[in-house]
Parts: C-alpha cells; sequence; structure tokens
C-alpha cells in the first residue's frame, strides 16, 4: 500500500512540473559578468548565413527588441550592456531573411547571463589591540557588505588573507594564523610576536567553473589593523626587612 502511494505521489510531481512553464526552472548561467564586465553574443544559424537585408531580431527574457537590418556580420552581434542591472537575464536571437521565399528561423536556445555586482566587503574584529596571551582567540572575519543583492544558488564569495607586520610584507601568511574553508574568517596563531599588523582580505566569487567576465579584476579588499601587544609577567612579591 505505501508503495503505490508513493508511485502516485511521484506521478502527481512529474504531471504538476510538466504543467510548469520552462521559465520557471532554474537555468545555470553560460557565464556570469560582474560589475561593468560586459560580453558579446554571436549567433550561428544552422544551414544559413545572414545577408544584406536581412532582419536580426534578438529577445531578452521573451521580449523581443527593434529587428537589426543585416549589412556586415557585426550586425547579428548583441553588446551586453556595461550598465546591465544585477539580475539573471535570458537571450534568444532568429533571423528573418529578406527573401519572402525563405523562412524564418526558430529561436535559438537560450543563452542565460547573470549579473552580478562588483563585490564589496569589509573586514572587522572584536577590538584592535590584544595581548600576547589572546592571539589564539583573536578572529578577524571578512564580510560580503552588498545586502541589496542576494547573490544567486551557485555562487559564494571567498576570501583571500595577506597581511604586514610592522609595515612589512609577510610572504607566508599561515605563519600568522588559520583562515577557514571560503576564508570569511582567520584566526591568529598563539604566540604572535608583538607588533602592528595589518590583515587584509581580497574577496573574489567562487561560480562553479562557470566563467565570470571579468575573472581578472572582480574583487575587493578591505583590511584591519591589528596590535599585539606585550603582557607583563605575573608579578612576584617579596619581604624586605
Amino acid at each position: 500500500m505505501k508503495t503505490n502511494s508513493t508511485k502516485l505521489k511521484l506521478k502527481i510531481f512529474g504531471f504538476l512540473m510538466f504543467l510548469l512553464p520552462l521559465g520557471a526552472l532554474a537555468q545555470t548561467p553560460n557565464a556570469y559578468l560582474c560589475g561593468t564586465g560586459t560580453v558579446k553574443l554571436t549567433p550561428a544559424f544552422t544551414g544559413y548565413t545572414p545577408v544584406v537585408g536581412d532582419k536580426v531580431i534578438w529577445s531578452v527574457n521573451g521580449t523581443p527588441e527593434s529587428p537589426v537590418i543585416y549589412n556586415v556580420a557585426a550586425d547579428a552581434i548583441y553588446n551586453v550592456a556595461a550598465s546591465l542591472a544585477p539580475g539573471n537575464y535570458k537571450y534568444t536571437v532568429q533571423v528573418v531573411p529578406a527573401d519572402v521565399n525563405l523562412c524564418p528561423s526558430t529561436a535559438s536556445d537560450d543563452m542565460v547571463i547573470e549579473k552580478l555586482p562588483a563585490p564589496a566587503i569589509a573586514v572587522n574584529a572584536n577590538g584592535s589591540i590584544f595581548c600576547t596571551d589572546q592571539t589564539n582567540t583573536t578572529v578577524i572575519t571578512a564580510s560580503n557588505t552588498n545586502t541589496t543583492y542576494t547573490l544567486p544558488a551557485g555562487v559564494s564569495m571567498t576570501y583571500a588573507w595577506s597581511a604586514t607586520q610592522g609595515g612589512i610584507a609577510v610572504g607566508n601568511v599561515t605563519t600568522l594564523g588559520t583562515a577557514s574553508a571560503n576564508g570569511d574568517t582567520f584566526t591568529l596563531n598563539a604566540g604572535v610576536t608583538p607588533e602592528t599588523y595589518v590583515f587584509t582580505a581580497t574577496g573574489s566569487y567562487a561560480t562553479g567553473g562557470v566563467q565570470i567576465v571579468p575573472a581578472t579584476s572582480c574583487t575587493a579588499s578591505a583590511n584591519k589593523t591589528i596590535t599585539v601587544s606585550v603582557k607583563p609577567g605575573k608579578a612576584t612579591i617579596t619581604i624586605a626587612p
């Protein structure tokens, strides 16, 4: 009886999924744009090469844009604007031949572009001055400060740490502490040398292998100054006559 009930539920679920419009199912983006990044979308029409006078029609999220009259190859290319607002965009294209004896093409499959805002991060700690015996409890935190846009599924912020000690760059920051898996926290090691340190976190998007444009400059940095201070040793008391 239980098996039959489970099968019935699966059939109902499958039927409801069939009723959903294709747009209701999440699509993994073909690429992410970051900040002012741009891309050019170039179509290729199977079995047909556009000629002068053809109409190339691009649609964005299902809404057709004004037809472009084809003269040269560049006319078929769609330039995604640098000013595009953060969000998810689906692009399709079709060609309508100028020759009335030819049929319009079927619209292409979706090219999905997800626009992400430029990264913005902050670095904080629960103080700025710590005694030498407190270093292993000192946690520095990096966080995404862009609260106006929720990152889509599959995208997260990761952080890489660097530091200076007394104004001199530390070659291997792991000698000073340990970062969490995604780098959002950095915990100092015990016994860190008393000195002034500046810890810098550089945040970037992790996209699960999907390309991000521009990949090299889609980062943000912030820092926190920490002073590790000598703590006087425990006093001993003597009696003088």
